[in-house]
């Protein structure tokens, strides 16, 4: 099965990925726009793993050792990336929304931990990661009138804050790819909890 480890993102920050979607509706037909009732931060993704294989990485995320902590969502972007005066038709892959350089650290910190848990399993450590929200995959070049358009919205997005948000929980998800996107089934769901005090 397809499976990646990943957080969830709340509700709030849901509706934000709903308002930058709108803003790129012009990119219709060419941008594939991400459910954002399933928008999430991938933490590592897994490819084709079997069940048994499911079932380890699970114990092995139970035992994971980290808090819960705080993150704020800042700026919209977009992969590969170079500053934005560069761009040219042929560039964009993905568009998305990123977080603040603090909640970034924190995000490689627990990826990191994780990384190195499923190296245990023979899964390649990760490169620069860089913790993100997918809003659409394009899939051609874009024209000149939607580049022009497209600088435009990232200009007056690119520094714009889109709220905060508590990391909690962590899980590991299936992915199903059907015709009409991908369906995500949370196999499993570790609650991160604050450390006890030693007294």
């Amino acid at each position: 099965m397809r499976s990646f480890i990943a957080v969830d993102l709340s509700e709030e920050i849901r509706e934000h990925i709903k308002k930058i979607q709108r803003e790129f509706r012009f990119l219709e037909g060419n941008a594939k726009f991400v459910d954002a009732s399933q928008a999430h931060i991938t933490l590592k993704f897994l490819g084709e793993i079997s069940e048994e294989l499911a079932a380890e990485i699970q114990r092995e995320l139970a035992s994971l050792d980290a808090e819960p902590f705080e993150i704020t969502f800042r700026g919209v972007g977009f992969f590969p990336e170079m500053p934005l005066q560069r761009l040219q038709r042929g560039r964009v892959r993905v568009l998305w929304l990123g977080v603040e350089e603090e909640s970034a650290r924190r995000l490689r910190e627990l990826q990191s931990e994780i990384d190195a848990r499923m190296s245990k399993f023979g899964f390649v450590r990760e490169r620069n990661f860089r913790p993100h929200a997918t809003v659409a995959r394009l899939k051609r070049a874009l024209t000149n009138a939607e580049l022009g358009a497209f600088k435009s919205k990232l200009n007056a997005l690119q520094k714009m804050k889109f709220g905060t948000m508590l990391v909690h929980t962590v899980k590991l998800k299936k992915s199903t790819l059907t015709p009409q996107g991908p369906i995500y089934e949370d196999l499993f769901a570790r609650r991160l909890t604050e450390k006890m005090e030693k007294s």
